[in-house]
């Protein structure tokens, strides 16, 4: 087994889980393949980080491409320079850290600039910059500020990017402090469990949400398990280090929320919760005609468009289907934005017409609609006492999945519509090429910002098209449903 140097990376995996730490270090080969949703991540990360360096004219880069050892004599070279340096690496030791940018400060110090893609400066960027800067000085460079690069929510584009606007910069010296006090030891003890002739044993706890090796870990559960009971938080590890591992196996005196005693139930029985009375009141909401409307956006950290900020969710597809009145035909209008330009305008005027005056506009969690209607008004505020209009309209068909006025044991806890529509409907999304939210967004921008064939945009094209129908397809199928059970 290959052991490598403790990066900041290491450092980070050591903070969380002594488990993937080892094999990130001993072990990489073992570690699943970077799925499509986490390189899109780190894509935009390093475009982020290049848009920083232009902050920095006359910068030095460092080229590691030829190895490790000629990456720090060239570090140690261009120190000397006093310029900024993007990539600066220095090792002491077993530990080694490269820089984003370090910048000449007074007195010969430097310094030490850390550029994130997110949007402000979280918890693990405090822990990453003070190993950093416990590196750095421990082989010899001096620090004098520690700041992190970051994404500045509030900046609209408008033109050109403006990379000084789209990027803020915050100090974080102070803030580092209590971190900063644990590094060594923290070291210590990472470097011990490195030398470890084993991986230690997997302990679940909340880092393991999202974690490379999560199902390996967590492949001792039923599938069914005390983790996917609804809003149970510690709940479920108590239940688990009480050896309960099962939703079906929970005692019947065991204290539960109203909702986690339903799907208790339900796991125990294999049969569906159903309040009809609940669910006809919902139902006497609806006024003719029902419009189910879904939206698919997109995101991304440098605004593409005009009127866009990072990580603001655009639309660009949505799906409408009408009924006029009850037993009428289905009526259907899409619309899915070519991409070169902003679609928000003609979204927006498409629907102030296909939505009409009056009837019910159904939406799945309609909370997310809602945001994305009045982030487009906000920009385009043409729109924004058409909006204000058909707010008192807008009916959430989550609502009575939320309050478990219906359950089934298939939905496994969840209220989402993927895991509402087989249960109770029969349709769902396999088979689909695009099969959910994230893959629809990540396609759409492939298509449009990607080097792609025409021919792969068409399938691409068609593949939105029928997973957004689907959406509001199964919207209507549930509504059909819940009056079946009245």
């Amino acid at each position: 087994m290959k052991k490598h140097l403790l990066t900041k990376s290491a450092y980070r995996y050591g903070l969380v889980c002594d488990r993937l730490f080892w094999i990130y270090q001993n072990n990489r080969e073992q570690l699943p393949e970077v799925d499509e949703s986490t390189q899109a991540i780190f894509d935009q990360g390093h475009l982020i980080g290049n848009l920083a360096k232009s902050l920095y004219p006359g910068g030095v880069e460092i080229d590691w491409s030829a190895g490790h050892e000629a990456g720090i004599t060239q570090t140690g070279a261009a120190v000397g320079k006093r310029k900024p340096i993007f990539e600066a690496g220095f090792q002491h030791g077993m530990t080694h850290a490269r820089a984003d940018i370090l910048n000449p400060s007074a007195l010969g110090k430097w310094d030490l600039i850390e550029v994130k893609s997110s949007s402000g400066v979280k918890e693990d960027h405090l822990s990453d910059v003070a190993f950093q800067k416990h590196v750095y000085e421990s082989a010899g460079v001096p620090i004098s500020r520690c700041f992190v690069m970051h994404l500045d929510r509030t900046y609209v584009r408008r033109g050109d990017l403006d990379v000084g606007k789209l990027l803020a910069l915050t100090d974080v010296t102070q803030e580092i402090k209590p971190f900063s006090a644990g590094v060594p030891a923290e070291i210590e003890r990472q470097l011990s469990v490195m030398s470890q002739s084993e991986p230690p044993e997997a302990v679940i706890g909340s880092g393991c949400n999202g974690c490379v090796l999560h199902d390996e870990c967590c492949s001792f559960l039923p599938a069914r398990n005390v983790f996917s009971l609804n809003r149970a938080g510690q709940k479920s590890y108590d239940l688990m280090n009480q050896n309960i591992l099962a939703i079906k196996d929970i005692p019947e005196d065991y204290d539960l929320t109203q909702r986690q005693s339903i799907q208790v139930a339900c796991e125990k029985t294999g049969e569906p919760h159903i309040e009809p009375q609940a669910i006809q009141a919902f139902l006497k909401q609806l006024k003719y005609p029902l419009y189910f409307l879904d939206f698919e956006t997109f995101m991304m950290a440098v605004p593409p468009y005009d009127e866009m900020s990072p990580y603001e969710q655009v639309p660009f597809q949505y799906s409408l289907h009408v009924i006029q009145s009850p037993g009428a035909q289905t009526e259907h209008y899409s619309f899915l934005s070519p991409g070169v330009t902003d679609s928000r305008p003609e979204i927006m005027s498409a629907l102030k017409k296909q939505l009409g005056q009056t009837g019910s506009i159904v939406a799945y969690n309609a909370a997310f609609e809602i945001s994305v209607l009045k982030s487009c008004a906000g920009h385009f505020p043409l729109y924004g006492a058409w909006l204000e209009s058909i707010l008192p309209r807008v009916v959430d068909l989550y609502i009575p999945f939320r309050n478990f006025h219906y359950y089934h044991p298939d939905q496994n806890g969840s209220a989402s519509l993927k895991a509402i529509l087989p249960p109770l409907t029969g349709q769902g999304y396999v088979g689909l090429e695009i099969a959910n939210g994230l893959a629809a967004s990540l396609r759409f921008r492939e298509m449009v910002f990607g080097n792609l064939e025409e021919e792969r945009k068409k399938e691409i094209r068609n593949a939105l098209e029928i997973y957004c129908q689907q959406d509001t397809e199964g919207m209507i199928g549930i509504i059909k449903a819940l009056y079946s059970f009245c």
